[in-house]
């Protein structure tokens, strides 16, 4: 999920206001699907040798795997510099105009990657993922939309179908996507085509946005003074904060393991049984079905039962034991089942982790607080993918078992903070 700490919410118009939501959650999902589609291409694409001509055949499994982890965390520090700054626009001039823009850069970034592709130039493909990153901001501001708009109820049932529309586009998009890539299936597969599709698809959501994507213009009291160093300066302000110091860290090394799972998977998938893209792209979406079906049939029943500090705890130590057996068998048909098992961890353990960092934030700090705690995460992934490739040279498991230990460190610090306040119930 992408929160950017810069967007003021301003109170919303009254309910009479037209906001055309299935429009916004037609873009949510295709933006998503854009994304989703070239997923589980990067990781073959980086460490197949033969199979294309990004590097030279010689190259090494250590270098294809370092480059491979630079390529995946320029996406993250483009979304860590791009949020604050395309926020702070949007709160300046309207959403509509900034949206419109960052899917037209998402579009471009997308095209000089399937181009690049062609012409054997990885240094694009590194910068094209960048600016992807930088305009990532769909979300966000999408959700900025649904609160000027909507009130109470209305506004956590929308909220709800966003989050539905995006979850489902990773359901559909990474299996198409492998097989776009993959000349088993298709003769005309390349690692290109997902790229220049995901391109297409982007061009549509600008039309869309252009066409029907309400404006609403400039947020009064926005600021003055537009400052590139805001959000460093808010995330200082909130580590002042010592319980919401102290959560920043859990949700740090929570989200490390879980995003070891979401960016290393492929590459181990490839690197210990040589998966092709389409093999990628159905593990993926098996995982992400598995998410959807744990959001939208155990999150409700579960936090009724147990406080969020319990689930969360819970459910970070058995995503860090999971994963340590899925580096365990010999046979990637385990993955049928463990995968499943993690997909519902992540999934509880994310949203009762937003619960808790919700819960100790004030009521006029939500979005801030939480976007400082999503500025922390994207940065630290940044950082894992960098050191998670040269981890995968060295062996495919490294990067897995890593986020095996920094799961269970969250779980061990939840529960050390749970000793320490007496068990809070309202944690």
């Amino acid at each position: 999920m992408i929160v950017a700490p810069m967007i003021n919410l301003p109170s919303p118009l009254p309910a009479a206001s037209f906001v055309p939501m299935p429009l916004i959650y037609t873009v949510i999902f295709l933006g998503f699907f854009a994304s989703a589609l070239v997923s589980p291409v990067l990781s073959p694409m980086f460490l197949h040798p033969v199979e294309h001509g990004v590097l030279p055949d010689a190259t090494s499994a250590a270098t294809r795997a370092f480059l491979l982890g630079v390529a995946m965390s320029m996406m993250r520090l483009g979304e860590f510099f791009g949020s604050p700054v395309l926020g702070q626009i949007s709160d300046r001039y309207g959403r509509k105009w900034v949206l419109a823009g960052a899917m037209a850069v998402t579009a471009l970034g997308n095209g000089a990657i399937a181009w690049s592709i062609q012409a054997d130039t990885v240094w694009i493909i590194i910068a094209g993922q960048f600016f992807i990153g930088f305009a990532g901001v769909l979300l966000v501001l999408a959700q900025a939309e649904v609160a000027h708009w909507s009130t109470g109820a209305e506004k956590t049932q929308r909220f709800g179908l966003i989050y539905m529309a995006s979850s489902l586009a990773y359901v559909f998009a990474p299996v198409l996507g492998g097989h776009l890539a993959d000349k088993k299936y298709l003769s005309f597969a390349s690692y290109s085509l997902p790229f220049y599709a995901a391109a297409g698809i982007c061009v549509l959501c600008v039309l869309l946005i252009l066409w029907r994507f309400p404006n609403s213009g400039p947020i009064p009291n926005a600021g003055q003074r537009f400052e590139f160093g805001k959000g460093v300066r808010e995330m200082a302000d909130a580590f002042r904060i010592a319980s919401f110091r102290s959560l920043l860290l859990v949700n740090f090394f929570l989200y490390l393991g879980i995003d070891f799972v979401f960016q290393f998977n492929s590459v181990y998938f490839v690197q210990q049984w040589e998966f092709t893209s389409s093999q990628v792209g159905w593990l993926m979406s098996y995982t992400s079905v598995s998410m959807v079906c744990t959001q939208w049939l155990l999150i409700k029943p579960i936090g009724k039962r147990w406080a969020p500090r319990i689930i969360t705890t819970a459910s970070a130590i058995s995503l860090g034991l999971l994963l340590v057996f899925m580096i365990t068998p010999s046979q990637w048909q385990w993955l049928c089942f463990l995968l499943p098992l993690i997909g519902a961890c992540m999934a509880i353990g994310t949203t009762n982790m937003s619960a808790l960092l919700s819960n100790t934030a004030s009521v006029d700090s939500q979005g801030r607080m939480l976007g400082v705690a999503h500025s922390v995460r994207v940065f630290g992934s940044a950082l894992l993918c960098f050191g998670g490739g040269i981890l995968a040279g060295l062996a495919p498991q490294y990067p897995i078992l890593v986020g095996a230990v920094a799961s269970g460190v969250a779980g061990f610090l939840l529960i050390l903070g749970g000793r320490r306040k007496g068990g809070d119930a309202g944690s």
